[in-house]
This record gives structure tokens, C-alpha cells and sequence, in this order.
């Protein structure tokens, strides 16, 4: 349930942005290329996450934001074909909002549950498992994947853009700075072990009742950056891409030191086609950024 702040909040950044848009050009359609419908399947019609498969690079992984099931949909990212699925037994969908390979090879997925638009939640839900074949329907029990409940040292905050960094082995959470302020974390692989070992002992398998481990997550830095509504990083040159509604941000890797000076440093703004809420972006194995937008069927493109 919205509080009146967060409705006031919502109705004032709408008439903003509605006034805006009024007075500015609208980017043309050809700002994106090889688009496509994802089709297959009417379950998806809130894509919120996107990632491309490292057992198929043909595939592109997504899922649907709050109040749908745990599952994850595989599709071809040349046709919009539905290619597979994933389910994730015993969880309760709360608000899925990114997705990330992950591990030192990338052959592992994050479904981020970090959603939080009133800023109420105590802690939010990562779960981290082997990437399944894009090709299958697939349903993983609870003893298949790992559960890690974080927090936010400075608060509860809403967040949307959730990438990894195999060369640190960090996972990095950016919230959505309604306020043109969005601030970075991170968690180290090492807190979702040591999660693993409070949880269960060696050979047995998950105890139920055991109770909720809260982790909390490490401030990087505050980036002067509105609305982040998606992000990942170009493994083959360290850029990271964030989107919001209406533009992408491009913070090249270059020869910064370390994550935090290379979000210091001004990003590059790519256009965007005026697409229904653009919630997902994903950079492939040649470096091609690719986003999605809610809506059924849902629009799959490259930008240009």
C-alpha cells in the first residue's frame, strides 16, 4: 500500500516528467535495431530484469516485476521465441526487479527481490543458482539454489539496478534516487558462503525454522544519477550501463582504479525510443546493449 508522501511524490514526478517530454524532440524509432516481440507465452508482461545466457548466447533470461510467480523465462533474442523456463520452488515472488550472471565464469544467476517503493522493507532476498538450460523447463527446490537476506546500512531504499563484478566477486546494488541521487553497495561472495554455512550443516539440507540471517551491505558511493531502473556490466570492457526511463548511462571502465572512481567520473547518456517503462538493459558478448519494456508482448531491442 502507497503511503500519501510516496503518491504525492509519484504524482508530482509525473507531472514533471509529462511537461518535459512535452517540450523536448522525441528520440526517433530507429534509436533501436533488431527489435522484437517476446512472444510465446502471456505470463510475461512486466519484464523487470534481463540478462543474456552464457550456455546459449542466442537467449536472453527475464522475469515479470511484483505480484507474479518465482520463474524465470528463457527466449531467443533473434525471433522473441519463448526458449524455456525456470521455477523457483518454496519462494514467494515479493517484487523481482534485476537479474545478473554471476560466479568467476558467469555460469551462475542472481535474481535480485529488491524491490521497495514505500522504503519499508527490514531486508531484501537474493537467491543464486546454477544457470539452467535456456531449452528446458526447469524447477529448482530450495537445496538447488542460495538464499541471502540484505540491508541497507543507511536504511531501506527502492532498488531496481543490480549488477556483478566477477574481477572483485562482488555483487553491486544501486537504488532508484528518485531524488537524482542513487547510491551504490556491494556484497562480497564471501558473505553468501558464509550465509550457506549459519544455514545448514555439511550434508544436510536447509533447515526451515532456522532464523533469517540479515546481511548488510557495504556503501560504495552516491552517483548523481535519477531513476536507475536496470544495469550490468560489459565483461569484455568493464563499462557498466545503467538505464532509467528515458536515456541509458554509459561509465566507461577506462583506467580507473576501482568501481567507486569509475561511477565518480561523468557517464556517457544514449537515447532511448519513448518504450512503456523501461525497466531492463543487458549487454551481450560484443559489447551490443540490448532493453526491454513492460508491456504484452514485451519489446526486446538494441540500442543503436
Amino acid at each position: 500500500m502507497m503511503t500519501r508522501l510516496t503518491i504525492f511524490i509519484l504524482i508530482f514526478a509525473n507531472q514533471v516528467v509529462t511537461s518535459f517530454t512535452a517540450c523536448v524532440p522525441q528520440p526517433p524509432a530507429e534509436l533501436v535495431k533488431d527489435a522484437v516481440s517476446l512472444t510465446g507465452t502471456t505470463k510475461l508482461n512486466e519484464s523487470s530484469g534481463l540478462v543474456f545466457s552464457t550456455r546459449d548466447p542466442n537467449c536472453v533470461w527475464t522475469h515479470n516485476d511484483s505480484g507474479n510467480s518465482a520463474r524465470l523465462y528463457a527466449f531467443d533474442h533473434r525471433t522473441g521465441e519463448l526458449t524455456g523456463e525456470c521455477r523457483l520452488t518454496g519462494v514467494k515472488a515479493v517484487d523481482w526487479e534485476s537479474l545478473t550472471t554471476a560466479g568467476l565464469d558467469y555460469q551462475e544467476l542472481i535474481v535480485a527481490d529488491c524491490g521497495d517503493n514505500d522504503a519499508l522493507r527490514k531486508h531484501l532476498t537474493m537467491y543464486r543458482f546454477e544457470e539452467p538450460d535456456p531449452h528446458r523447463s526447469t524447477k529448482l527446490s530450495a537445496s538447488e539454489f542460495q538464499t541471502l537476506h540484505v540491508r541497507f546500512p543507511d536504511g531501506p531504499a527502492d532498488c531496481e539496478a543490480v549488477w556483478y563484478d566477477a574481477g572483485e566477486e562482488n555483487l553491486m546494488l544501486m537504488t532508484k534516487g528518485r531524488l537524482a541521487l542513487a547510491r551504490v553497495y556491494r556484497v562480497a561472495d564471501s558473505q553468501w558462503s558464509d550465509s550457506q554455512q549459519r544455514q545448514r550443516a555439511p550434508g544436510v539440507s536447509p533447515v526451515v525454522e532456522a532464523p533469517v540471517e540479515i546481511t548488510t551491505a557495504f556503501k560504495v558511493t552516491s552517483v548523481a544519477l535519477p531513476m536507475a531502473t536496470g544495469a550490468d556490466l560489459d565483461r569484455a570492457s568493464g563499462d557498466i550501463w545503467v538505464s532509467s526511463y528515458f536515456q541509458a548511462f554509459c561509465f566507461p571502465r577506462g583506467d580507473h582504479s576501482s568501481v567507486q572512481e569509475q561511477l565518480s567520473a561523468v557517464p556517457i547518456a544514449v537515447e532511448m525510443p519513448r518504450w512503456r517503462q523501461i525497466e531492463a538493459i543487458a549487454v551481450d558478448n560484443h559489447s551490443q546493449v540490448w532493453i526491454t519494456s513492460e508491456g504484452n508482448p514485451t519489446k526486446l531491442g538494441r540500442l543503436k
